[in-house]
């Protein structure tokens, strides 16, 4: 019996040590369509507006990718990205946001751009716009959000908070859209702190195993009648 019990502490012992190789951790992400709510529930917040990084009445495409302030702009799969000014010139006949200079991809096997920042951050917060209204799909985290944009010309406002940092977000959007905008990033800190950690798995385990064998020895140490 005394072997029995011998092998099911060591049991117990190996599947503690196999959870706990893995730690097991809760990101929340929270998405904002006010950028008043955003910004009241972040601090720490920097801007880029791309300003400077095009000609007045036209654009400039950035092969590679672009980037402003340490923040890198990177165009997916083939996505063309560039800066333009969406005021006057070219982009205004059809574009005009007033937001003077934008950044915009178009083009590729899948439209869309995507963002790394410096250092991790636990929010952003961007302007995005299109010339007809369709759906952003924003992945923070591995967590996909849906971000409509509207009827020029009015920029939607998008932006996440998480309790876990992150450095890269990734924005898509439909195949067949002409050209996608965005404007106005932000990034900062979530107000509310990141890095919340659960409970590991491992941890009950190993409570768990130490009951265990505290009870058998505690039995083998009792008088026998």
């Amino acid at each position: 019996m005394y072997r029995f019990k011998s092998g099911a502490i060591f049991l117990l012992t190996l599947m503690t040590l196999a959870v706990m190789d893995t730690p097991a951790y809760s990101a929340t992400i929270t998405t904002y369509t006010s950028s008043a709510s955003w910004l009241a529930a972040t601090t720490g917040d920097q801007l880029d507006n791309f300003e400077g990084l095009a000609p007045s009445g036209n654009y400039t495409t950035y092969t590679g990718g672009f980037s402003e302030n340490g923040v890198q702009f990177i165009g997916l799969s083939g996505s063309t990205i560039g800066v333009g000014d969406t005021s006057s010139g070219f982009f205004s006949s059809f574009e005009n946001y007033g937001t003077n200079e934008a950044g915009f991809v178009f083009g590729g096997t899948t439209t869309g751009f995507t963002i790394t920042v410096p250092t991790p951050v636990t929010a952003f917060g961007i302007n995005l716009f299109t010339g007809a209204p369709v759906t952003y799909t924003v992945t923070t985290l591995s967590t996909p959000s849906s971000a409509p944009t509207f009827v020029p010309p009015n920029p939607a406002f998008f932006g996440v908070t998480s309790d876990t940092s992150f450095t890269t977000v990734n924005f898509q959007v439909p195949s067949g859209t002409s050209y996608a905008f965005f404007d106005n990033f932000q990034w900062g800190t979530a107000q509310t702190g990141g890095g919340s950690e659960v409970p590991e798995a491992g941890t009950f385990l190993l409570i768990g195993t130490g009951l265990v064998g505290f009870a058998i020895f505690r039995h083998r140490g009792q008088p026998r009648a």
